[in-house]
């Protein structure tokens, strides 16, 4: 009997003491509650929002001012069009959220052009592969930018062209034997081809001549 009477007083000890810590619980969760409401309903909360969510604005608002890089030209678009063009003499712009963007800085430092891709014949019997290197600089800024974003592979079709229709007119010993010698005659062959996309090359050299054998 005694065993038993022990058996009951802990249990009733237990279940009262998950009773208490059942009330605890909600007492605190209500606390927490009443205690969010407060900090919303002050008007401190809503300056707080107010002040970062201006500073978020002005962050961004600074960030749209740009300026000239140094020796270089800044293009400004526009609807998809050039809208301003930023130098020494016009150093500073702001871009009008969501109408204008940065289209490309533009330097004049040289550039180079590698390729393996000119193939001449000398003779009707032996063609040679030429792997070369050009350098070139933008010679107009403007006028150059739309065909920045491919000037690589359209001064490589025309360079080859160009180059393969001068081989053909009985000057193909100049490109696979006497390229050293004739650097500036074949540099005013090139300058010719390419003008129109508003570049100049100022250095063409050939890193190796591989004979391919017959045609």
């Amino acid at each position: 009997m005694n065993y038993l009477h022990h058996l009951l007083v802990l249990a009733e000890a237990t279940s009262a003491e998950a009773a208490t810590s059942q009330e605890g619980g909600a007492s605190t969760g209500g606390n927490a509650t009443e205690s969010l409401k407060k900090i919303i309903q002050s008007p401190v909360f809503y300056i707080v929002i107010g002040a970062i969510v201006l500073l978020i604005i002005a962050i961004y608002l600074i960030r749209r001012f740009v300026k000239a890089k140094p020796g270089a030209k800044t293009i400004i678009i526009r609807g998809g069009k050039i809208h301003k063009v930023l130098d020494e003499n016009n150093p500073k712009a702001f871009l009008v959220p969501f109408r204008d963007s940065v289209g490309g800085v533009i330097g004049s430092e040289n550039r180079d052009l590698a390729s393996d891709k000119l193939f001449i014949n000398n003779g009707p019997d032996t063609l040679y592969k030429i792997n070369y290197v050009l350098t070139y600089h933008v010679t107009d800024a403007v006028k150059y930018y739309p065909y920045s974003g491919r000037i690589q592979e359209l001064l490589s079709v025309k360079l080859n062209d160009a180059l393969r229709l001068f081989a053909d007119q009985g000057n193909a010993l100049v490109l696979v034997q006497e390229y050293r010698q004739s650097e500036d005659k074949i540099l005013k062959v090139i300058n010719e081809a390419i003008a129109e996309y508003f570049v100049e090359a100022t250095s063409f050299k050939v890193n190796f001549i591989e004979p391919m054998g017959g045609k």
